[in-house]
């Protein structure tokens, strides 16, 4: 009865977390890493067991950072089941395959190089491919929330709505095994509460081991009141100077919850019925996705569209599904708003965007999600003056650059708090996984607070055994 941790240990990406039970191997997810120290070395790396024998990955939910490896995983021979609520699949089909392309892509590209400088041995080899990711996608099932699944005798899972993104969820396993029992609570990537279009999270029971996101367990953002008049704020200042809003934006989740208050913001007069340029195909395809399962609207959601006053309309939308469309977008010089992917400007159409407008002073650079150390959009958002947008291309930042934290689908620190402490009110260990080191240790040190359990910020490959909840081949644990 052990678990390991294989990602996102003091770090934002690459969520994956190894169980050994009696009763099966499996993962809580198999995420992308994505950030600095050459990820494609980092994905690359030895996954530390045998994928062969791994019976099941229970996925929280579809963003690459929690679901990216699967195709790598299914080309390893992987044979088992990969477990996820229907929006997860669903959105998983669409953002791995969209991937496997990117991967295809870079090879391609490398390859070129490759021959280029004459060098010798193997060329190099996409991570995975399309068909990698279709052969993934054979093993997925769904599953309802809120349904307690046997996997095997003395193993159950069931999962709860996370409130992140369509069909995320938090996990609760319930382990039985020679005399002893353990409930393990994942919490994946959790939402706040009184977002639009989704539910808010709901808690799952009490744990024993709380295994937690930390992404923001450093910082408590604004009332989501604050947030959208922030944005209004925002937009309409640099509409009325006559500049372009750009906002890098995640095409799951993000891209839809701006659109509801664009739609809003315009309905209502706040800001002008200006041109709204959705220049995403994946963020385009998400929203098809997501207008399929109404079954996770909140309750104001379903209001609007049973009134035929969906959010997702409005006067003067361009949908940009072509490249001669993105392209376009550029010689158009009226006041307008730009959403583009990808939201931390590390590839995707965006990049394209950043090029003609990162040098124009009137206009603004909106970002209004986290950005990870080391990507682009950090670098922009702490003030770097001058930014590398492709290879050898370098752009001075003159244009406006505003960060809205409110916007983002995770929950703050004080969210955070509230809801571990609800459910590990009684549990004897709690890690907090999936934030940078800064964020992970403060939100530790919150909960030893507040709470009698023992509190750690594990490090990548650390191993706890579940029976003692001790660690063991610990490379080093914050306490």
């Amino acid at each position: 009865m052990r678990l390991q941790f294989l990602g996102a240990a003091r770090q934002v990406t690459g969520s994956m977390y190894y169980l050994q039970t009696k009763a099966g191997k499996f993962l809580v997810d198999c995420g992308f890493y994505q950030g600095p120290d050459h990820p494609r070395q980092q994905n690359r790396r030895d996954f530390g067991f045998d994928v062969r024998k791994l019976d099941w990955v229970l996925l929280t939910h579809a963003h690459l950072d929690h679901c990216g490896l699967l195709p790598r995983l299914a080309a390893m021979g992987f044979q088992g089941e990969v477990i996820c609520t229907s929006g997860t699949a669903d959105l998983s089909e669409l953002i791995l395959l969209d991937s496997a392309h990117i991967q295809q892509e870079d090879a391609e590209f490398d390859m070129k190089r490759w021959r280029r400088h004459g060098r010798q041995g193997p060329p190099p080899l996409p991570l995975y491919t399309v068909e990698d990711a279709h052969n993934c996608l054979q093993t997925f099932r769904d599953v309802s929330y809120d349904q307690v699944e046997e996997l095997a005798p003395g193993l159950a899972v069931r999962f709860r709505d996370a409130g992140h993104i369509l069909g995320a969820a938090s996990v609760e396993i319930w382990i039985k095994e020679g005399g002893a029992e353990r409930s393990v609570v994942f919490s994946g990537d959790l939402g706040s509460s009184g977002r639009p279009i989704l539910r808010d999270p709901h808690l799952p029971g009490p744990a024993d081991v709380v295994v937690t996101e930390s992404t923001y367990g450093d910082r408590q953002c604004e009332s989501y009141e604050q947030t959208v008049a922030q944005f209004a704020e925002a937009v309409a200042a640099t509409l009325a100077d006559g500049g372009q809003v750009i906002i890098p934006s995640f095409a799951v989740g993000r891209t839809q919850t701006v659109f509801y208050e664009l739609a809003e913001l315009i309905r209502s007069g706040q800001i002008p019925a200006i041109p709204v340029f959705i220049d995403s195909p994946m963020a385009i395809e998400a929203t098809g996705i997501l207008r399929r399962h109404p079954e996770c609207f909140d309750e104001e959601m379903n209001q609007l569209i049973q009134a035929d006053q969906s959010p997702f309309q409005l006067p003067q939308l361009e949908i940009c599904r072509s490249r001669d469309a993105s392209i376009a977008i550029n010689d158009f010089r009226d006041p307008c708003i730009i959403i583009s992917a990808s939201g931390m400007c590390t590839g995707g159409r965006i990049r394209h965007h950043l090029r003609h407008h990162l040098e124009r002073p009137q206009d603004m650079l909106l970002f209004v999600g986290y950005q990870a150390a080391g990507t682009l959009g950090r670098a922009i958002v702490d003030g770097a003056r001058r930014v590398q947008v492709f290879p050898h291309e370098y752009h001075d930042v003159r244009c406006r650059v505003e960060q809205i934290d409110g916007f983002s689908a995770h929950a703050d620190s004080a969210e955070l708090v509230d809801w571990i402490t609800a459910v590990g009110a009684e549990a004897e260990a709690i890690f907090c996984t999936h934030g940078e080191e800064p964020a992970a240790t403060a939100l530790a040190q919150q909960l030893r607070q507040r709470l009698t359990a023992s509190v750690y910020v594990p490090e990548l490959l650390d191993v706890v055994d579940l029976r003692r909840l001790s660690l063991i081949d610990s490379v080093g644990v914050a306490g």
